[in-house]
């Protein structure tokens, strides 16, 4: 055997041994990250528990309330919220927080995980009285969080820091929404923000594994299942205008998040926060919570037009005034929820013998045109809900979609996320 040929069999044995060595190490990362998630989620639980005597969904648990109740469990949630925060910077001024987003394309994936274990336990009280915010947000950049400190003890030299933590934040939104394909997609478009070929088989075994981490722990199935298949008839043409419709909703509803941040000026913003979820929750208690109560009753088809328009009024402007208070949290099952009530509404509107088709096909491209990510929306819309069969037509309108928004703007979702809780 020539010297050549002994250095490439050598070569190429060194690059399965890395390759399989990566791949593991992206087996414990989903691991330690859907843990993680699945820890913060018994956290919140807990605390809800302590607040409402009730694990179940939050909008239940308000509703079974009397209205002074009602009214201050999420201000006093805001409050400590607030106390939690203050205490931080007291304690520890040089801490500094971290997104994972930005940590991963700008920091090399280091992320502080104390900043990051203080901004969650004020997550969680806010979360767990009511706040109109995701509590995914809190999960996910956590799981990151956790992520990134593993990742700065891995063996492995040759692989990057920022690589280990979009492997755990694809983890984490897989254990977070039971979506591990879109969890893949969500770390390749929002998290690392290319298309990362040679990535895809370790971003698929760390969410398939934080996938199966909340499956075991936490229950499996579709968040958000529909009661049937639904048939796919000539209504589905209505999609299409919907997609242009939202295309071009999905900027103003960026707008409406980043002027809402003058809030923020507030004394206290946070109990204004807290005082405005309780009193809309007199109206309506679905305002409570992260949209998941109201977006199940929608894609039950329980919901008529006036009550789909009373909701998703109410919830916009707890959810915008939550945001701009700067409540710790996320947007993201907020905005599934937006466009869900809006595909619905015009379901209705339009006489569509399915409507919920068209809530369907909603989540999927306000999130596509919100955030710039059409393939993870597409695939979050079909594994949230079972509707497998939707998504060659989902897909294609998410991408129209999200060609119309960024057409308008270049802004994504993530980049006007706030970091920074108010005072």
């Amino acid at each position: 055997m020539s010297t050549a040929t002994v250095t490439n069999v050598k070569g190429t044995k060194r690059a399965a041994t890395s390759w399989l060595a990566s791949a593991g190490w992206a087996i414990v990362l989903g691991a330690a990250s859907g843990l993680a998630c699945v820890a913060v989620r018994l956290f919140f639980r807990l605390l809800q528990w302590v607040f409402v005597q009730k694990t179940g969904m939050l909008p239940a648990a308000a509703a079974s309330l009397p209205p002074l109740r009602r009214i201050l469990t999420p201000i006093i949630g805001a409050a400590l919220a607030t106390l939690v925060i203050w205490l931080m910077r007291r304690r520890a001024p040089d801490l500094h927080f971290e997104g994972y987003v930005e940590a991963v394309r700008l920091k090399n994936g280091q992320i502080p995980l104390l900043s990051t274990v203080w901004r969650t336990v004020s997550s969680g009280f806010s979360v767990a009285t009511g706040a109109a915010i995701g509590r995914e947000g809190s999960m996910i950049q956590f799981a990151a969080a956790i992520s990134s400190w593993v990742g700065e003890r891995s063996p492995l030299r040759n692989l990057p820091l920022s690589r280990q933590v979009a492997y755990g934040a694809a983890a984490a939104v897989a254990a977070a929404y039971q979506a591990p394909i879109a969890g893949v997609f969500f770390a390749v478009e929002i998290v690392l923000g290319e298309w990362a070929w040679s990535d895809l088989p370790q971003l698929f075994l760390a969410s398939s594994t934080g996938w199966l981490m909340s499956r075991l722990l936490l229950g499996a199935g579709p968040l958000f299942p529909v009661r049937e298949s639904l048939p796919i008839t000539q209504d589905l043409l209505w999609v299409l205008p919907l997609a242009l419709v939202l295309g071009a909703v999905g900027p103003a509803y960026q707008r409406l998040l980043h002027l809402s941040k003058a809030a923020k000026r507030l004394p206290f913003a946070l109990l204004w926060s807290g005082l405005a979820v309780g009193a809309l929750a007199l109206i309506e208690p679905k305002v409570w919570g992260n949209g998941d109560f109201a977006l199940v009753g929608i894609l039950q088809d329980k919901t008529m037009l006036l009550g789909i328009v009373s909701v998703l009024a109410c919830r916009l402007i707890a959810t915008t005034f939550c945001v701009g208070t700067g409540t710790v949290g996320g947007v993201f099952t907020p905005t599934l929820f937006t466009g869900a009530a809006l595909g619905l509404a015009a379901g209705h509107l339009l006489h569509n013998p399915e409507p919920l088709i068209l809530a369907i096909c909603g989540m999927a491209l306000l999130m596509a045109a919100v955030t710039h990510a059409p393939w993870m929306a597409a695939l979050m819309a079909v594994e949230l809900t079972g509707q497998w069969h939707l998504l060659p037509i989902i897909l294609p309108c998410s991408l129209l979609a999200s060609f119309i928004a960024r057409t308008i703007s270049r802004e994504s979702l993530y980049a006007i996320a706030s970091p920074e809780p108010a005072q």
